[in-house]
This record gives C-alpha cells, structure tokens and sequence, in this order.
C-alpha cells in the first residue's frame, strides 16, 4: 500500500489496520462526524499525489462521512466497505475495529472508485427501470455491501458516482 492513505473515523480503526498491515501504513482519522475543514484541506492536498481510500464504519455517521468526502474531493475516490454482517456480533460497536481481518482485507482488496463528475443513468432511467423499488435496492446496496437505509435519492447518486450503466444495475438485480 505505497502512496495510499486510508480515511477512517477513529484510532481503533488506525490500530486495527496497522495491526493488519503494518505501522507504516497511513491513515488519516476523522474523529468521527468531528471533522473540519483543516482536514478536509490537507485530505484534499494530499490526494493530489496519493490515493486516497475512504474507509468508513457501516452505520450512518460513517455514511455522513463518506458523503462528505466524496463531496469536497474533485477527483476518482476510491472506497471500501465492509456490511454490518462483518462486525464481531458481540461488539456493541459497528466499526472497522470491530470487523474481522478478512472482511477488511476483502474491503480493501475491492475497492470501489467514485467519480461525482459523471451522470452515468438519468433520473428517468433510474425510475423506469424500477430500479428504486426498495426490493431492488436492497440487491444493489448489498451486492456493493453499501448501507440498506440509502434512500431512493442517496443511491441514485451513489449509482452515478460507481458510473453504473442500466445494463450493469439489470445484471445485479437479476442475480
């Protein structure tokens, strides 16, 4: 993992992964929803030599996170997830600490680039295609182990920043 910094929320998801992969690795923390726009400029500034990976807890502020990120960055973001399924079931936590080593390194392993730049389906696309149903939605937001609270709005959006095409989303529901 040369030139990559890993955004996580807090320092138990920073000693997870060095745990992982070594004390070299970089990792930038958010302090949770605590984040301000200091950080947001250096995470800005260093994404423009290095590859910036959003890994983010599988709740809501980790979402709010997410967003945010991918909003205030101008270029392809690359993310990992891992789903609710992963995190040690006697945790009372829901966090990349609480996960386990092969759901992170799968996490990490299959990223997923953003691009907000792109508007791969339109709305009307999005809606003919029943794709907002919550049945198919449901395919979607797990086959890409995204949270299945994204409302209709959040995953058309999050549909475009992947550059998902119709045909791509028709193979996912159809599986």
């Amino acid at each position: 993992m040369v030139n990559e910094i890993i955004i996580v929320e807090g320092k138990s998801d920073s000693q997870k992964l060095k745990k992982i992969y070594g004390e070299n690795l970089i990792t930038i923390e958010t302090n949770g929803l605590g984040f301000n726009n200091k950080k947001l400029n250096l995470i800005k500034e260093l994404n423009k030599k290095n590859k910036i990976i959003i890994f983010t807890d599988p709740d809501g502020p980790g979402k709010k996170i997410r967003e945010s990120l991918i909003e205030y960055l101008d270029t392809d973001i690359y993310n990992a997830f891992i789903s609710k399924t992963d995190i040690d079931k006697n945790s009372k936590k829901i966090g990349i600490a609480e996960a386990n080593e092969t759901a992170i390194k799968n996490a990490l392993n299959n990223l997923i680039t953003y691009n907000k730049n792109n508007e791969s389906i339109s709305w009307n696309d999005y809606v003919n295609n029943d794709f907002y149903l919550k049945e198919n939605r449901n395919k979607i937001t797990s086959y890409y182990n995204l949270s299945d609270e994204l409302s209709s709005k959040s995953l058309f959006k999050w549909i475009n920043w992947m550059n998902l095409s119709v045909t791509d989303i028709e193979k996912i529901i159809g599986e």
